[in-house]
């Protein structure tokens, strides 16, 4: 595997301390770094000011609708409709960003973590009380990412 001894040698101290809590770690890492690369390679102020836009048409939209203004209506959607292509633009540099380097660690968390179950203290519906390694990334993914952009002050 391409960079395998790479990532052996980069994460090895966090695996010595047992496997459980080496995937946290790369877990919550992974899910941070693709939030450092949003807020750093996204103008925050463009993306602020579309966002405030489309909000601005949207309200627009459901205020032409409800006058029956099919016209207005439309004018609206087709703004919000420009401006979630530009929005979308904006947003994919960090978005190609990540999968070049997802592309590089899950191929290897993948082979590292294929036999790691984590046992949770409660059931989840559908799931159970145990989780594969993507499972735990998943559920800590989430919450990382969400914490990490309340610190970094990203909507």
């Amino acid at each position: 595997m391409l960079f395998e001894s790479q990532m052996d040698a980069f994460f090895a101290p966090l695996i010595a301390g047992g496997m459980f809590a080496g995937l946290t770690f790369v877990s919550m890492a992974m899910s941070s770094l693709t939030t450092f690369f949003y807020k750093f390679l996204v103008d925050q102020a463009s993306m602020k000011e579309v966002r405030k836009n489309m909000e601005f048409h949207r309200d627009a939209a459901n205020i032409a609708q409800k006058e029956k203004n099919i016209q207005k209506m439309n004018e609206s959607v087709a703004k919000m409709m420009e401006l979630n292509k530009k929005y979308f633009s904006l947003s994919t540099k960090p978005l190609l960003v990540s999968l070049l380097v997802f592309s590089v660690v899950f191929p290897w968390m993948t082979q590292k973590f294929a036999n790691v179950v984590v046992s949770l203290p409660f059931s989840l519906p559908f799931i159970g009380n145990s989780l594969g390694w993507f499972g735990w990334y998943f559920l800590l993914a989430v919450p990382s990412s969400v914490i990490t952009r309340k610190l970094l002050d990203i909507q």
